[in-house]
């Protein structure tokens, strides 16, 4: 039976994910409080066990889930779209996903949202009472326009990460040979301690610009199926099958974005605190004694 058309159910049930005995996992199949999803919990034993071989294509495989009944899953608070089985992420091994284990948004039971929306009138519209406007269509165009919104705050972000970049680059170097001879040992392991601040706030930074750049929310296929379903549907207000699901996805793609946001503004406080500044300092008083020494030839 598909796992969208069966029944919810009210307990969690064992599922075999490998072929030795111990390897069970438990599913909740579409609870009454979620009934678009599959909650998994993997006890710990289980995870080691697998040594690394764990995936979630072989754990929806285990709780006979098909690619294309899966819409998305999250795990860690981090939400990632399988496309239609595409995905890359499906075969890479699982992390630890902790006590809220990992959830699967499946297909509605009546229809499954294709990857790239078709266009406007090739699939039957939802029928609701003339005139009337629908709540999920005014919640799913606030969600837009909220994302949007964030995209160009992140966008500012990553010209502002990059600039950044290049600052602790070129401060990360070698005292100059003027430097060296007029600065005192002090002020030589102030010159060291800045630097690992600077490699530290390197780390920081390049790690918000791949959170950017190749991140969850960088899925460039799933940003344009957004843009087609606002344009063909959520703008003119047009009901289409599986609303409620992608409410949800479109929910958790701006949390993403949000939570993608405070990552690079405090990756750029960092940087610009302990990085910058500190480093600007240090050699500040360094370039003092270098003139000074300079001025009494």
């Amino acid at each position: 039976m598909s796992v969208a058309a069966r029944q919810p159910s009210s307990a969690w049930e064992a599922i075999r994910i490998a072929d030795r005995a111990e390897c069970v996992a438990w599913a909740w199949y579409r609870p009454a409080l979620a009934p678009q999803s599959v909650h998994f919990q993997i006890p710990e034993d289980v995870h080691r066990s697998s040594s690394g071989a764990l995936t979630l294509r072989r754990l929806l495989e285990a709780g006979g889930i098909a690619s294309h009944e899966a819409l998305s899953w999250t795990i860690l608070g981090m939400t990632y779209p399988v496309l239609q089985g595409a995905n890359p992420l499906l075969d890479q091994p699982l992390p630890v996903p902790g006590p809220a284990g990992i959830s699967v948004q499946i297909a509605s039971p009546l229809s499954t949202v294709p990857t790239i929306v078709p266009p406007l009138g090739a699939i039957d519209p939802v029928q609701e009472p003339s005139g009337a406007a629908s709540p999920v269509l005014e919640a799913l165009n606030a969600e837009w326009l909220a994302i949007v919104q964030i995209e160009r705050q992140v966008d500012a972000l990553r010209r502002q990460l990059g600039s950044v970049q290049g600052t602790l680059q070129s401060l990360n170097r070698d005292l100059d040979p003027d430097e060296r001879l007029y600065s005192d040992s002090q002020e030589k392991r102030e010159w060291q301690d800045a630097r690992r601040w600077l490699r530290d706030a390197l780390s920081q930074v390049s790690k918000a610009i791949r959170a950017h750049d190749i991140g969850v929310t960088s899925a460039a296929g799933n940003r344009r199926r957004f843009e087609q379903l606002y344009k063909d549907f959520i703008e003119p207000r047009q009901p289409f099958p599986g609303m409620d699901v992608e409410r949800m996805v479109f929910e958790q793609h701006r949390k993403n974005n949000s939570n993608l946001v405070m990552q690079m503004q405090s990756a750029h406080a960092f940087a610009a605190r302990d990085g910058v500044q500190r480093a600007q300092a240090v050699l500040s008083r360094i370039a003092a004694r270098v003139r000074g020494a300079r001025a009494k030839r």
